[in-house]
């Protein structure tokens, strides 16, 4: 998986909230994984050693432990230069300890293997963690100890773990980034439409108001009924433009089918999934009754994100009707955790009197088909 390895620069209050968390999280587990080295410290504090020996070597022992715990969760997103210089400051602080703890120094390299599959890219990360490993068998054979593979072996397993743990926290991170973009995407472009429709409801109206205003007053003193008449006429069309803009207001908060399907594109299309959607959107939406777009874009909502986040799939069909949307992926096939929302979507589905299906195809991948009887307006 790609990995970024520029700085980021955050000013979202969520973002930044939601990384200093990170960064709590990795002081915390750093500050316990300092329970291994507690045997470290006692060796030193112990050995028959020179009282100046024994200081420099407990300050690069706590150093260590100091660097390790606070400086690598705060580098996740740094430049890759600096995330190379802290694994690099984790390899060199141990050696000087060769002198005073023999080959059991080497060992501190495990936690250098572990930041290099949190900070570095996933090939060097392993490969990393691969070289540390045997650099800790070439020290054993050095002072002549025997060779410690369930260690070296135990420092490639840490680092694949690390490094698949961290893809995961990049990839969510990714996929939180799309979300928001596309949100914003998506409030920008309902902003123009209302702007437009508010532009064509009160340019109209307004004008027409003031045409009437005008008349009015003009013929106040001259034609008292007659005024009075326009007076009334501008009543009237004042409440018809108060009336259409609370109801494109009301639009504005309602669930589009037509938006739903160019989110959908753009969200599958994020996600690296091939979108096959409707050749003409508006024409397809405007085939389905109106009863029914509301929650065939909740349909269409809620069976691409599980798409996106479960399917693992190449590609994904969305096919709307008049009375039925149906979305099919080439994914894995398996259903989403216990959860996901299809639940609610099903009552949502029940409650307008149709039925939901949803699971495996025999074929490969996934579908989820609502239909709905069509009105008898409709059907007629």
């Amino acid at each position: 998986m790609a990995r970024e390895d520029g700085p980021v620069t955050d000013f979202n209050p969520i973002t930044r909230d939601r990384r200093m968390s990170g960064r709590r999280r990795w002081e915390m587990g750093g500050a316990i994984a300092q329970v291994f080295l507690i045997t470290g410290y006692v060796a030193v504090a112990t050995a028959d050693l020179s009282g100046l020996t024994k200081a420099w070597s407990l300050t690069l022992l706590a150093a260590f432990s100091l660097f390790y715990i606070v400086v690598p969760g705060r580098c996740l997103f740094s430049s890759l230069p600096v995330k190379i210089a802290v694994v690099g400051t984790l390899i060199v602080l141990p050696i000087p300890q060769l002198t005073v703890m023999g080959s059991g120094a080497a060992t501190l390299w495990i936690y250098a293997a572990l930041v290099g599959g949190f900070l570095l890219p996933d090939w060097a990360g392993m490969g990393l963690g691969v070289l540390l490993a045997g650099g800790m068998l070439v020290v054993d054979l050095a002072f002549g100890d025997e060779l410690g593979w369930e260690l070296a072996l135990t420092t490639v397993a840490l680092t694949a773990f690390m490094t698949g743990f961290v893809g995961n926290i990049r990839l969510n991170r990714e996929l939180q980034q799309t979300r928001e973009a596309l949100a914003v995407a998506a409030v920008a472009a309902e902003r123009e439409r209302i702007g437009r429709d508010l532009h064509d409801i009160l340019g109209h109206s307004l004008t027409a108001i003031a045409v009437k205003a005008g008349l009015a007053r003009r013929l106040v003193g001259r034609d008292d009924a007659a005024a009075t008449t326009e007076i009334g006429e501008v009543e009237r069309l004042a409440r018809e433009a108060l009336a259409d803009v609370r109801a494109t207001a009301s639009g504005f908060r309602e669930v589009s089918l037509a938006t739903e399907l160019v989110v959908a594109g753009s969200v599958l299309r994020a996600a690296g999934v091939t979108a096959r959607l409707p050749a003409d959107v508006d024409r397809a939406v405007h085939e389905i009754d109106p009863s029914m777009r509301v929650l065939f874009g909740y349909v269409v909502r809620e069976a691409v994100t599980n798409v996106v986040r479960h399917a693992n799939a190449r590609t994904c069909t969305i096919t709307v009707g008049a009375g039925a949307v149906e979305i099919v992926d080439d994914g894995s096939g398996d259903p989403a955790p216990p959860g996901n929302g299809l639940s609610g979507l099903a009552e949502r589905v029940r409650a307008a009197g149709g039925a939901l299906a949803a699971g495996p195809r025999p074929g490969g991948g996934f579908a989820v088909r609502v239909m709905v009887p069509l009105p008898a307006r409709a059907v007629r």
